[in-house]
């Protein structure tokens, strides 16, 4: 018997060895365990839960709140005319029928049995509430949402003329049982939430004019900035109708700094714009909350989501606390502008992009944003 060979069978003898000891003590120590004899330290219980949510980014995992990223492309949110299914779009057309869908994650270790999606449609829009959009529609899963899985809930929507054009798309999904939930019912929030996703890109021709909304609180103190994207920024939207354009980077970024943005419509409140360095300042005042009290409750609120993400309790644990952010939410105002695409000097079959980012000074928070890629004529 060579060296090897006995090496081999020594270690099999160790082996079965092991086992002959392990049956018999096994048995006694299990019989410890179960009969609640055993003194030693038990793990913390255990508790089940889902943890469903919608991507604002690639890479996203659910977790709020988050500040600094670009939120209002989720990859979870498409538009799609049933003539061509192929064909992502964000401009409706009267009287045609898309199919609006959103794919639902879920992170958590149980099943969710039909989760339920909200659709609301409104102009393209900077800051977001339920108050002041269109609710498309309530649909579902048509199946269970296992754990550590994704999949899709669909829609049907025919557009009525009213809401033909550029449209802004939110979705916000929910479950009763088990219970998992969004904490606000009228702010639609994605850097809070990870139940609300949302969808603001639109394609427009370079010297058109362009609206969109601000909606702000009462009193306010928020910036409008216009941002060049990179070709790869651009490239990373993964837009079908990108397919058909060269992307190009935008040479004069100056260009940017001379858009001028004008109110569209009368308003309720008081407001005032004063332009620096191409960024655009707006103050209103209006019946609300003091900028000072804002910033309270939002230092308050990010410091309560951040506990309850780390595993300190729920939104329901912290209900009272959170009282005063969902309190503010109620109570919304709208400001409407209208801008004038810069002729960036591109030439038919190339566009470049841009967005329209503002940030809320208060809290020095990114607020909203949308998209625009820019096509020649």
């Amino acid at each position: 018997m060579s060296v090897n060979v006995k090496k081999a069978a020594g270690y099999i003898s160790s082996l079965r060895k092991s086992r002959e000891e392990y049956l018999k003590k096994v048995p006694d120590q299990l019989a410890k365990i179960y009969s609640g004899k055993d003194k030693r330290p038990k793990p913390d219980h255990f508790k089940e839960s889902s943890f469903l949510y919608i991507r604002s980014y690639n890479g996203d995992i659910g977790i709020r709140p988050f500040s600094g990223i670009n939120f209002w492309n989720s990859p979870d949110i498409t538009i799609n005319p049933i003539s061509n299914s192929g064909i992502n779009t964000t401009e409706l057309y009267a009287g045609n029928t898309y199919n609006i869908r959103c794919r639902l994650n879920n992170r958590g270790d149980l099943m969710i049995p039909y989760p339920k999606v909200e659709f609301f449609l409104t102009d393209p829009s900077l800051g977001f509430n339920a108050t002041v959009a269109k609710l498309l529609g309530l649909t579902q899963l048509q199946g269970l949402l296992l754990p550590a899985s994704n999949d899709e809930a669909i829609m049907r929507y025919t557009v009525p003329a009213s809401e033909s054009g550029h449209k802004c798309l939110f979705a916000r999904t929910y479950s009763f049982s088990p219970l998992d939930k969004p904490f606000d019912l009228n702010a639609l929030d994605p850097r809070l939430d990870r139940h609300i996703g949302q969808q603001n890109l639109n394609i427009v021709p370079q010297g058109s004019t362009y609206a969109f909304n601000l909606v702000h609180q009462p009193n306010t103190l928020e910036t409008i900035e216009f941002r060049p994207l990179s070709v790869r920024q651009v490239m990373v939207l993964q837009h079908p109708a990108l397919q058909e354009l060269k992307i190009t980077q935008l040479k004069d970024k100056q260009t940017l700094a001379r858009i001028k943005v004008e109110v569209a419509a009368k308003t309720s409140h008081e407001i005032g714009l004063k332009s620096e360095k191409g960024i655009m300042q707006i103050t209103t005042s209006g019946k609300g909350l003091s900028l000072d009290k804002q910033g309270e409750i939002f230092k308050k609120s990010n410091a309560i989501l951040k506990a309850i993400h780390s595993g300190k309790g729920s939104h329901q644990h912290f209900k009272r606390e959170l009282k005063p952010l969902t309190d503010m939410n109620r109570l919304v105002a709208v400001t409407a502008f209208q801008m004038t695409i810069p002729d960036f000097g591109t030439r038919k079959g190339y566009a470049v992009g841009l967005e329209i980012v503002n940030r809320n000074k208060i809290d020095g928070s990114i607020k909203g944003g949308i998209t625009l890629i820019a096509i020649g004529k």
